[in-house]
């Protein structure tokens, strides 16, 4: 059916500009057809033809600010059981992918456990606003497969980044020197036999899990030789070139880098390079997760082959592992997306992410004008959708209808000055009135009443 929204404040485009008194109108595939000022929709042949039609519903949202689905373009809600846990410890103690306390919880948690946390944690994105959440998917194909069990009920959208996992590959008396080993395969006939064995299982491996979900999420370059980014490569490579016409969404490949200091000697004592000069060629993903202590080299790799790039500041304030450059990053026009990472160390909440990234930046550059608002809200949005290669994040025509309702008259909000300030820091759950995904409204148990 299509809907006509009226009386309403618009953040309209890929500028997130603001209407005043406008109009959506939103079709039966769930795209909004039109948006934009009342008058200059009302005055339209198109509009004309649309009144006419008789199975149409106007939704009068006077009173209310509609702002696009908040995009939270990183996530790891698989740990969600064991959120503060070891809160004081350092990054690889808590979360790195072979030798963690998160690696001791996902392995010595029940199924059914670890299925009902992901359920509450996308419900809890929802309820704040975040209609499409990007998450890497760690287990292999048992864990994507979990995690859509566990999504099944739940009317968010999800790109689903999964990964080979090496402990099952290697078995479990896996050793970190044969993860790491550079590519020195033996000239033995026997050994050469068996490391093309172990080629064609990872790449069975990796083919089975890109069949049911939406690319590679990787863990770090750190955790991985030169071959096996390789061969990651060449699996989604094949596999987006087999499904070019089956899918309409191109498969993606991230991967964490630079996220310390100490993730980058490591890089540079093994193999003489940094992550993401090891990486940008070898594995060619799309999007770079972190990128918190990279060097100009890879501010310039980063520039010139334009990867997506997606921060989480506040994961990087509770490891105490940096801030991102943002001001630098900016000015060489990165296409910048935020995420809240590991539901393990942060509650799943884009406002408290954006909250942050936008003060810490400010006073770390101790400039009160730095990055204004409208940017950082972009970042949760049009960015988001941009980077992905998703029709998500807009409000404009042709993008899909996942829409906040945000109450203008809001005890916290009230009354708005600057819609973008107002929403990145005084905006919270009771503040979203409805939520629309694909042109419908979600079932009100997922919603702040």
């Amino acid at each position: 059916m299509t809907a006509i929204i009226k009386n309403i404040d618009i953040l309209f485009g890929s500028e997130l500009q603001l209407i005043q008194n406008g109009m959506i109108i939103v079709n039966d595939q769930g795209k909004i057809e039109k948006a934009g000022k009342t008058l200059d929709i009302k005055n339209s042949t198109y509009y004309l033809k649309i009144v006419e039609k008789k199975n149409i519903s106007i939704i009068d949202a006077e009173g209310y600010l509609i702002t696009p689905g908040l995009v939270n373009s990183h996530t790891h809600i698989g740990d969600a059981i064991g959120k503060d846990i070891s809160s004081n410890s350092d990054l690889d103690t808590r979360v790195h992918p072979n030798h963690s306390i998160k690696k001791t919880i996902l392995e010595r948690t029940e199924t059914d456990h670890l299925k009902q946390f992901m359920k509450n944690a996308a419900i809890t994105m929802l309820n704040k606003g975040i209609t499409t959440f990007v998450d890497f998917r760690e287990c292999g194909l048992s864990g994507v497969i979990l995690l859509q069990a566990a999504l099944k009920d739940i009317p968010i959208k999800s790109i689903i980044l999964g990964r080979i996992d090496l402990n099952s590959f290697y078995g479990d008396k896996m050793s970190k020197k044969r993860v790491l080993r550079e590519n020195s395969i033996s000239s033995s006939t026997s050994e050469t036999k068996k490391n093309e064995l172990d080629e064609k299982r990872f790449y069975k491996m990796g083919s089975d899990i890109l069949n049911i979900c939406d690319g590679f999420g990787i863990s770090g370059a750190n955790e991985h030789d030169d071959r096996t980014l390789a061969i990651y490569k060449n699996i989604i490579k094949e596999t987006n070139k087999q499904n070019r016409f089956d899918r309409k969404d191109k498969l993606l490949v991230a991967i964490h880098a630079a996220e310390s200091i100490l993730s980058g000697k490591e890089s540079l004592n093994n193999t003489g390079k940094t992550e993401i000069d090891r990486t940008i060629f070898t594995l060619d993903p799309d999007l770079y997760i972190h990128v918190t202590n990279p060097t100009k080299h890879d501010l310039d790799l980063l520039e010139s082959t334009q990867k997506g790039i997606v921060v989480c500041p506040r994961a990087n304030g509770i490891l105490g592992v940096g801030f991102v450059p943002l001001r630098e990053m900016l000015e060489r026009g990165f296409d910048i997306a935020i995420g809240t990472d590991n539901i393990m160390i942060n509650s799943p909440d884009i406002f408290k992410e954006m909250d942050f990234l936008l003060k810490s930046q400010r006073a770390f550059e101790k400039n009160n004008l730095f990055l204004d608002a409208k940017m950082v809200l972009k970042m949760a949005t049009v960015n988001g959708g941009k980077i992905l290669n998703r029709n998500i994040g807009c409000i404009d025509n042709g993008y899909q209808a996942d829409l906040l309702f945000i109450d203008e008259y809001d005890i916290d909000m009230y009354p708005i000055h600057d819609p973008y300030m107002s929403i990145i820091h005084r905006c919270s759950e009771r503040a979203i009135k409805a939520i629309m995904i694909d042109g419908k409204f979600v079932d009100a148990k997922y919603c702040i009443n």
